[in-house]
Order: structure tokens, then C-alpha cells, then sequence
């Protein structure tokens, strides 16, 4: 299950993102989507001659370990330097809700896992250097007062809007 976008199950967990966001970085899901994601898995990750062997609390538990093992593995090739990043950083299920804690990033840095591409790579299409990138990504980082030229190509670059960059 590495990655963030590896398979179905990923892409879903990582379109939460933008909800999560907006909601101090937690989501809170609702039956009928715990429903959806719970066949999601089974229908990936557990052979269907095997699934008699799993309870509804053996899969829950299953479930919930899938979504916090989703990872990206964020390194320069060419310093061979990084970290593995994981997208949430907890889940708790209390019966009815399920609750996934994101981690928080930075739209600049959330967007560039979206596209897998490196810093060393950003930096490279857009004529700054890596640690300019690194600096754009720093959650705290007010890109509103950065160079009007380096949000354009940031934005140019990962292929959306400034004002998402800015959010």
C-alpha cells in the first residue's frame, strides 16, 4: 500500500484531504462511508476465500491500519536525503463514526505529493533552488509574501492556480 496514490483505496483517502483541511485537519466519516471504504478494501486486499475467516472487528482493525500505513516517501534523488510522510496519523472508530486525523502540510508541499514529484524536481521547472522549494512548503509559510514571480511558477509548475497555493 505505499504511496498516496498507488491505488483506489489511496486516491480515496487522499481525496479526503481537502475536507479534512478545512476542518482542523480531522474528518469525521459517517456509516454509509465507512460502509464504502470497508468494501474498498475487501474487494483489494482480502481474497474472497479467505474473507470467512475475518469478522467485522478483524476487518475494521484491518482497515484502519491500511489507512494510517499509507506513506509517501519524500526524498531527493540526488542527496538520497528525506523522510517517509505519512498522510494520516490516526484513526478511531468509536462504533458508529470514524475518525481520521491528517497530518498537516502545506498546499504547495500537498500538491507536489499529488503530482510524485520531488523537490529537487519542482525546483528544477521552476529556476529556484531546493531550498527556496523547502521554504515554500514550511506550513507556516505565507506565500502571499513571496515574489509574485516565484507563486506564479510554483503554481505553473504544479499545474493549479496561485490561490490555491495560498489557501
Amino acid at each position: 500500500m505505499a504511496g498516496f496514490d498507488k491505488d483506489e483505496f489511496s486516491v480515496k483517502i487522499l481525496s479526503m484531504y481537502p475536507a479534512a483541511r478545512q476542518n482542523n485537519y480531522i474528518l469525521r466519516l459517517n456509516e454509509d462511508e465507512i460502509k464504502e471504504l470497508k468494501a474498498m478494501y475487501i474487494d483489494l486486499y482480502i481474497p474472497m476465500e479467505n474473507l470467512g475467516h475475518y469478522n467485522d472487528e478483524k476487518i475494521m482493525r484491518k482497515l484502519m491500519t491500511a489507512i494510517v500505513s499509507i506513506y509517501k516517501v519524500d526524498k531527493d534523488p540526488m542527496s538520497n536525503r528525506g523522510d517517509v510522510v505519512q498522510l494520516v496519523n490516526s484513526v478511531n472508530y468509536d462504533g458508529r463514526y470514524m475518525y481520521l486525523r491528517f497530518a498537516k502540510f502545506s498546499p504547495t508541499r500537498m500538491r507536489r505529493f499529488e503530482l510524485d514529484m520531488s523537490r529537487e524536481q519542482l525546483a528544477e521547472k521552476i529556476g529556484y533552488g531546493v531550498s527556496t522549494v523547502r521554504n515554500c512548503e514550511e506550513f507556516n509559510c505565507d506565500l502571499s509574501r513571496q515574489p509574485e514571480k516565484l507563486v506564479y511558477k510554483l503554481a505553473t509548475a504544479l499545474k493549479c492556480k496561485p490561490e490555491e497555493l495560498m489557501a
